[in-house]
């Protein structure tokens, strides 16, 4: 990243790299305290000038894309309507063949560093989908009839031990493994909403059955 910060301020008019750095600088602002509001809000307009140019290809550096834009829509829900970009991100994963384990890791010129990518922005994108799905009301758009997901997980080491040439053994890396647990609790979460909330089921018709325990 810091290199393609030098990039990009050395003039770089790489669509990708101009619009990932601000995105970047935005959310960190955002989070980091509400006097840099304005400056972030700067950041994010200057990445948007460069949006079309980035969603157009519909490809992994797209999802990257699409998946800035809906944290900083987490933070900041009056600037971009989140379910529009991750509804578009959803159909990208689906179109690419990123929503089940077989597809995954079909196609040309893949290694574990991109197979790796894949996994992990399927659950990204995944995840704010389940949310979204709650929230709103709807289907989840990603997952199978029973709420699953039929993606492994992405590795849980550090980055710089995941390579195209393979993944090397090192110590678990606390953030991967807490972002794994968060993950499986939203699967329970959706299994949980189905079987209390959705119609037409045998059960459970009453709470004093043990789903609602």
């Amino acid at each position: 990243l810091h290199k393609q910060v030098e990039e990009v301020y050395n003039g770089d008019t790489d669509a990708y790299k101009n619009f990932i750095i601000r995105m970047v600088f935005a959310i960190s602002m955002q989070k980091l305290d509400t006097q840099y509001a304005g400056l972030a809000d700067s950041y994010y307009q200057a990445a948007m000038k460069h949006f079309q140019e980035v969603v157009r290809p519909k490809d992994l550096k797209t999802l990257q894309c699409l998946v800035l834009v809906g944290q900083y829509s987490l933070i900041t829900p009056t600037r971009t309507p989140i379910y529009y970009v991750i509804g578009l991100a959803t159909r990208i994963c689906q179109q690419e063949g990123l929503t089940e384990e077989a597809t995954i890791k079909t196609g040309y010129n893949l290694n574990p560093q991109l197979i790796d990518l894949r996994r992990r922005l399927v659950w990204i994108i995944a995840t704010m989908e389940f949310g979204l799905s709650y929230y709103m009301g709807r289907p989840i758009g990603l997952a199978k009839g029973d709420d699953r997901m039929d993606v492994d997980f992405f590795a849980t080491v550090d980055d710089e031990f995941i390579t195209p040439e393979g993944i090397k053994e090192a110590p678990v890396s606390l953030n991967k493994q807490l972002a794994v647990h968060f993950y499986k609790m939203r699967l329970y979460q959706a299994e949980i909403r189905r079987a209390l909330y959705e119609k037409k089921r045998a059960e459970p018709t009453n709470d004093s059955h043990h789903w609602f325990q």
